[in-house]
């Protein structure tokens, strides 16, 4: 996760700073000093959990989402009012995207379960309800009882919602997965459908 997360991170230093009214890396910074603490409070594995802990990751992942959303109506805007250049439009809409992509799976991830800590560790929200079920949790024959979902699960799972607009092996259950899997859905299909044909046309 924590790789995932500073490649999007650097993606964003990279991007131009007229998208939005605030520098690139203006992001990453904050970005990175948020995520500090977390760091700092489960450096090797997630097997520890605080109010305050708790109260952050869902912060930080939220937040990345927002930042993400931002960008995406800056893309829109710019090719409303004809400001939009074709190979930057370009360039961005796919960096966006992309962070997009881990944006969302960093929030399913975040809270599926009760969190990362909690499907761990036993005896942590054990209460918390269940967002999504993987084909893995089927009970079939030859699966893990055992298994658990890490990261890169939650990751596929975005990028599929972000490609299909549907879900695919991985079923959300609850109305918030159902309603977050709609919005990157929705986002996804603006800058699919709308952003990258707009952008094309502009270089014809």
């Amino acid at each position: 996760m924590l790789v995932t997360v500073l490649v999007a991170f650097a993606v964003y230093a990279m991007l131009p700073d007229p998208l939005v009214r605030l520098p690139s890396w203006l992001v990453t910074v904050v970005g990175v000093l948020a995520l500090l603490p977390l760091v700092l409070y489960n450096p090797t594995r997630l097997d520890r959990e605080s109010a305050w802990s708790r109260r952050l990751s869902i912060l930080f992942a939220v937040g990345f989402v927002v930042v993400s959303q931002v960008h995406i109506v800056a893309i829109v805007v710019q090719l409303v009012d004809g400001s939009a250049d074709g190979p930057t439009t370009l360039l961005v809409a796919f960096a966006v995207w992309l962070t997009n992509v881990v944006a969302f799976g960093l929030v399913f991830w975040e809270l599926d379960r009760g969190g990362p800590v909690a499907r761990r560790v036993e005896g942590i929200r054990d209460d918390a309800g269940q967002d999504f079920r993987f084909p893995q949790q089927d009970g079939s024959p030859g699966m893990d009882p055992a298994w658990q979902p890490v990261f890169f699960d939650y990751l596929f799972f975005s990028l599929s919602s972000m490609m299909a607009f549907s879900p695919t092996d991985v079923m959300p259950l609850t109305l918030r997965a159902k309603a977050l899997m709609a919005f990157e859905s929705l986002t996804g299909f603006v800058l699919l459908a709308l952003v990258i044909s707009r952008g094309v046309n502009i270089l014809g």
